[in-house]
């Protein structure tokens, strides 16, 4: 797949530059782009008018265009995305201009001092809470019925879990299912019933997002965009924080700020975040055990510690 990728870059760059010649692929350099793995960095070089010419692309494989569609409709407001590179129409590859900038986990790492981790969390809260402002019905209407209630939104999403979680824990062997149900029935327990539905990322973690001199220059990965509860981004946050390796103390600080920030600026809250959480460290545990995974024991680990703290603390690893 990688070679039709940097093929349709290529092609991208010759409908772009119509008396470009020479246009070839010069480097392709893989980009973390949360846990997907798929999205290329791509030099092109090219001749126009004698001179030498060069320009990065990122691009990646969006089989339905469904990533393609959020981010034209996202380039009307005011979140900071990658712009669009026209190419063929029909082609299956997603290209956009190369954007700036380091992954947030990555200088959450260099981080050295408690103010700088501080000021990371607010400028992350401030783009994830710009992003569930939008009104979804105008910007990406097609993600749901627009005419349905939030709290039908949300309830459909849930049972369809449910029933997931069901048939997945059903085909575990007997002696496997315990925690699993465990989880279930502490899940029952706090179902959703006050929702605060918003555009959601779908994949908010922090290597999707980029920072040049300490402000957002842009928010990748949006091929899992939905409309949902605001809790599902802050939850794929903090369990993907849990997972970075970092001092407690510092993940601790980062998610707190992060937390009392984004409550400040955004028009959404997060009474479901418990919910949210220990659904997504349900599922993880699931694909582990399912997978014969030697990280199962700590997937199901991490699930029960987040039952046990109430949801609201999966970076405490």
């Amino acid at each position: 797949m990688s070679e039709q990728v940097v093929a349709a870059v290529v092609e991208a760059v010759r409908r772009r530059h119509p008396d470009a010649v020479q246009v070839e692929a010069r480097a392709v350099e893989p980009q973390a782009e949360g846990g997907s793995g798929s999205l290329l960095a791509v030099e092109v070089t090219w001749l126009a008018g004698g001179e030498q010419q060069a320009a990065w692309f990122a691009a990646k494989p969006d089989e339905a265009g469904a990533e393609r569609r959020i981010l034209a409709a996202l380039a009307e407001t005011n979140v900071s995305v990658p712009r669009l590179v026209e190419g063929d129409p029909d082609s299956p590859v997603l290209i956009m201009e190369h954007l700036p900038g380091r992954p947030a986990d990555e200088v959450l790492r260099a981080a050295g001092m408690r103010w700088e981790v501080s000021a990371l969390a607010f400028t992350v809260a401030r783009a994830l809470a710009e992003i569930h402002a939008l009104q979804w019905t105008q910007v990406a209407p097609w993600l749901a019925a627009p005419e349905a209630l939030p709290e039908d939104v949300v309830d459909d999403q849930v049972q369809a879990r449910w029933e997931r979680w069901e048939e997945r824990i059903a085909a575990l062997p007997a002696g496997a299912r315990s925690p699993f149900s465990a989880a279930l029935a502490w899940l029952d327990l706090r179902r959703p019933v006050e929702v605060s539905v918003c555009l959601c990322h779908g994949d908010f973690r922090l290597a999707n997002v980029l920072l040049v001199d300490d402000e957002v220059s842009g928010i990748v990965g949006w091929s899992a965009a939905r409309v949902a509860d605001a809790s599902e981004d802050v939850a794929t946050l903090a369990v993907d924080l849990g997972g970075l390796g970092l001092p407690v103390d510092t993940a601790e600080l980062f998610m707190q700020a992060l937390l009392g920030f984004y409550l400040q600026e955004s028009p959404r809250y997060l009474m479901n975040l418990p919910f949210s959480t220990v659904a997504l460290l349900l599922d993880r545990a699931l694909d582990a055990v399912e997978a014969g995974d030697p990280s199962a024991p700590d997937a199901l680990a991490a699930m029960q510690r987040a039952m046990a703290g109430g949801g609201q603390v999966p970076w405490r690893t």
